[in-house]
């Protein structure tokens, strides 16, 4: 069979389909493309009642659409006659028909004249920096000729999703009070690698950022300094990505930048930009007052503030992560890579909250869209990889520890510069008033959200090593013999036998740790237990953890519920990193929860749960099946109180 008797035969079967399965077939551009089936569209302007058929409308723009063309005449679909015509000094063709005016500069792709066409296209390219392999099929096919009608729509798709487009559109969608979920998280790979540079081969944060995030930094500014150095500022995510400048780069263009975010920033960019001035200080003084903005600014961030920046902050960030886990964006690619590009799109939409002066507030209710389940799930899951951050830590309070440690941290390191300026007692001094008095032990040391892969962790003092071993062997059975332990495990390097010695000590006193009268005490102490498991890798540590939680959750009167149970297994189970091993440990933990005692509510929530975390992680099938139908006939058996 020929390939034009197989179109044939699929233009023919087309017929016996109803209209429904037709429409689905004609939307995949691969099949029409295959079959050379052509589609008969209509294209509407907003300004104008009636539409216009598409292709004709298309070729007659394509021979306008340069200086010195002849007029033509094009009927609408109503049977009105318009005149389309090339204004020269506009640039641009137009559609005009008494009164009626419609400018069609944005057709440029079907010129005709290739200088036209090409000139544009250069212009618009650069302007949105279009780059990436799909970008590069578009500049080789509209540099041979006008684009394939049936071609538009993806066009148009591709060039959206830049990050000066995106803006664009969610400050369009913020202006009229309707953003839509495709503008806040757009889908696509290559869009977030245009935001804050592909990943490549890079699997750790740091061969990232020593690689992948210079070349990314350098093509920005390459392309635009001044524009170039806005977006970089957005990946800040982490000290070790501010951007570098290269020699020769203009100081007037740092100040400027450096001047708008101050003024009209997102967090994570006034932090980025407040490392990236320091290094520049000494041979550019003017920076000073901007950088004291940014001091004052962070360190009166208010983290109970419920119309705050730092509530904005958090919100933004579960809410981009969490839209990326629930559309199932993003789900190869290094957990620490998401979270760069996730908290680069959430300070994207918190300039666009700052620049249209919208409450902070109202962030919240995108949190109550239903995104912060995702969002913990996935990156509980992503704990298998990068063990070092929870999403506990997504707060608004520990948003706070984290710039303020990171402003601290680079004012330690460039003393000389800032001793005896008016930087100092903001960010050097110990006094009140500066962000030194706002740290908290250990909340101002706990990895960031990028970092819950770093292997650099500092070595513990010898004094911390041994307060740590001499707390868990005087007395396991008070709760808080672990605190040294669990409050210590994120700051330093905790050798793994600290974790096993923890373990013997549980297994020595026979599961039996006191109650303390304190709410959540278990809850606390079996999370950091669980959480010292998946920082050491100490397997046996997880395991006794279980028994713990068993124990602990049928006692009588016990504070430990089932869903807090879940959430410390979870924890736990990052002490696998094998997938296999990973996934039976999670399932023998949830499924026994499954079948614990509870009510129908707790239930129904657990079941959704599983739900969403085998959504997240399908290989969990495999060993959650069971606690799924296990609550799926319990739910079903009992009536809704």
């Amino acid at each position: 069979m020929t390939i034009e008797e197989r179109k044939a035969i699929v233009r023919e079967l087309l017929g016996y389909f109803p209209e429904t399965v037709v429409d689905r077939l004609t939307l995949d551009r691969a099949f029409r493309r295959r079959n050379d089936f052509r589609t008969v569209a209509t294209i509407n302007f907003t300004s104008v009642d009636a539409p216009f058929p598409r292709n004709e409308l298309m070729r007659a723009v394509g021979r306008v659409f340069r200086a010195g063309s002849a007029p033509e005449n094009i009927t609408d679909d109503t049977g009105g006659i318009w005149q389309l015509a090339f204004d020269a000094e506009a640039g641009e063709p137009f559609l005009t028909k008494g009164d009626q005016r419609v400018p069609l500069g944005g057709l440029w792709y079907v010129a005709a004249d290739d200088t036209t066409r090409r000139s544009m296209l250069e212009q618009l390219f650069s302007e949105n920096r279009a780059v990436g392999a799909d970008l590069d099929r578009w500049r080789e096919l509209l540099t041979e000729g006008p684009i394939d009608f049936e071609e538009i729509e993806a066009f148009h798709e591709d060039v959206a999703r830049t990050p000066t487009q995106v803006v664009l559109g969610i400050r369009t969608g913020m202006a009229e009070g309707s953003s839509t979920q495709e503008s806040l998280t757009p889908k696509g790979l290559h869009y977030y690698e245009r935001l804050v540079g592909a990943h490549g081969t890079a699997t750790t944060l740091t061969s990232f950022s020593e690689g992948p995030a210079r070349d990314h930094v350098t093509s920005l500014l390459a392309w635009n300094a001044e524009e170039g150095l806005r977006q970089a500022l957005l990946s800040g995510s982490q000290s070790s990505l501010t951007p570098a400048l290269p020699d020769g780069f203009d100081v007037t263009v740092l100040e400027r930048v450096i001047a708008w975010v101050a003024a009209r920033g997102d967090r994570i960019s006034q932090t980025s930009a407040f490392e990236l001035g320091v290094r520049h200080l000494r041979d550019r003084p003017e920076l000073m007052p901007f950088l004291v903005s940014i001091a004052t600014q962070i360190r009166d961030d208010d983290p109970e503030d419920e119309n705050g920046r730092l509530l904005l902050l958090s919100n933004l960030f579960i809410f981009v992560d969490g839209s990326l886990a629930h559309l199932g964006h993003l789900r190869n690619v290094p957990p620490f890579w998401r979270r760069i590009a996730a908290t680069a799109q959430a300070s994207m939409i918190e300039r666009e909250y700052v620049r249209g002066g919208i409450s902070p507030a109202s962030s919240t209710r995108w949190m109550n869209g239903g995104r912060g389940t995702p969002f913990y799930l996935q990156n509980s899951i992503d704990g298998r990889l990068e063990p070092r951050w929870l999403p506990d830590f997504a707060t608004p309070h520990q948003w706070k520890q984290e710039l303020a440690s990171r402003l601290v941290g680079t004012a330690v390191l460039h003393s000389d510069v800032i001793e005896g300026t008016p930087l100092a007692p903001l960010v050097l001094l110990d006094g009140e008033g500066s962000l030194r008095a706002q740290f908290e032990f250990p909340f101002t040391y706990l990895p960031g959200p990028v970092e819950g892969g770093l292997d650099r962790m500092v070595e513990a003092p010898p004094e911390f090593e041994a307060l740590v071993r001499e707390s868990v062997s005087v007395d396991v059975t008070n709760p808080e013999s672990f605190n040294a332990l669990v409050n210590t495990c994120l700051v330093f390097r905790t050798p793994p036998e600290l974790a096993q010695e923890a373990a013997e000590a549980i297994k020595a006193a026979k599961y039996r740790i006191r109650d303390n009268a304190r709410t959540g005490q278990n809850f606390a102490m079996l999370s950091g237990l669980a959480m010292v498991a998946a920082v050491t890798r100490s397997q046996d540590l997880a395991r006794e953890v279980r028994v713990l939680n068993r124990v602990a959750l049928r006692r009588v009167n016990s504070d430990l519920d089932i869903i807090q149970s879940f959430r410390i297994g979870m924890i736990a189970a990052n002490a696998f990193s094998d997938l296999n091993e990973w996934r039976k440990f999670v399932g023998d933990w949830v499924t026994e929860l499954a079948f614990s005692d509870m009510g129908r509510p707790t239930a129904s929530q657990l079941h959704g749960l599983v739900e969403v975390l085998c959504d997240l992680e399908p290989a969990l099938w495999a060993t959650l099946s069971k606690a799924d139908a296990a609550l799926t006939s319990y739910i079903s058996s009992v009536q809704p109180a």
